[in-house]
């Protein structure tokens, strides 16, 4: 068995007091995250790490923090529970990628180009980037027609990764309204997001959508939610 695991949301920071203060932001709303917290959820923001990667980058973030050090466990659970991180158990890979991802919102994220440059700047001057590599790091990487298509879909309402399935199936294009969502990925009567998960797993598509969303999730180009 292999369990993945995941970040929900962004993060933001705000001046409080004179005091800058780190917030996850999930579905709009900011939530509180200790430093310990955040050490985590910043591991996975954009990555997909197993439980042995992610308590190995814990401790190594940690481990340059003086006094003790809070129980990894502990924390991976108070996170789940809050539903700021995801996670999912499969006999393979790709089981476990499509219980992570199946119920998980893919939402569109940008970063600016001022913000994009100021990043790349950071990298340079701490010796994580050279110079020879700065081009390439700016430049945007070629998307796939399924990459595109799960982005021009999620470009008009956010969607979980079970019903860009189910969009990829049936040829959906247009669902740029709640009722032409119903209407095309909920026509069955009595369909249910959780129903359409347990059906799209067997898909021809799932994989090809699997692919697509992750790439687009590790190349920070969307990033997950889920409902509280």
């Amino acid at each position: 068995m292999i369990t993945f695991y995941a970040a929900v949301g962004c993060y933001r920071v705000k001046n409080e007091n004179g005091k800058k203060s780190v917030y996850i932001q999930k579905l709009g709303k900011l939530h509180p995250i200790s430093i310990p917290e955040f050490a985590i959820w910043s591991s996975l923001l954009w990555e997909v790490m197993t439980y042995d990667e992610l308590k190995a980058a814990y401790q190594e973030i940690m481990g340059q923090q003086t006094g003790p050090v809070p129980d990894f466990d502990q924390l991976l659970l108070l996170l789940s529970k809050r539903k700021l991180i995801l996670s999912g158990l499969g006999y393979t890979g790709v089981d476990a990628l499509y219980r992570m991802l199946a119920d998980a919102f893919v939402v569109p994220y940008r970063v600016s180009a001022p913000r994009k440059a100021w990043c790349l700047l950071r990298l340079l001057m701490s010796g994580k980037l050279q110079m020879s590599g700065m081009a390439a790091a700016a430049r945007k990487r070629r998307l796939t027609d399924k990459e595109q298509r799960v982005l021009q879909l999620i470009e008009q309402t956010p969607l979980s990764t079970a019903e860009l399935v189910r969009c990829f199936d049936c040829d959906i294009q247009d669902v740029s309204t709640p009722e032409k969502v119903i209407a095309g990925i909920y026509s069955d009567q009595g369909a249910t997001q959780k129903c359409i998960a347990n059906e799209e797993v067997h898909s021809p598509n799932t994989n090809v959508v699997l692919e697509a969303v992750s790439n687009l999730y590790l190349g920070r180009q969307v990033i997950l939610e889920i409902p509280c």
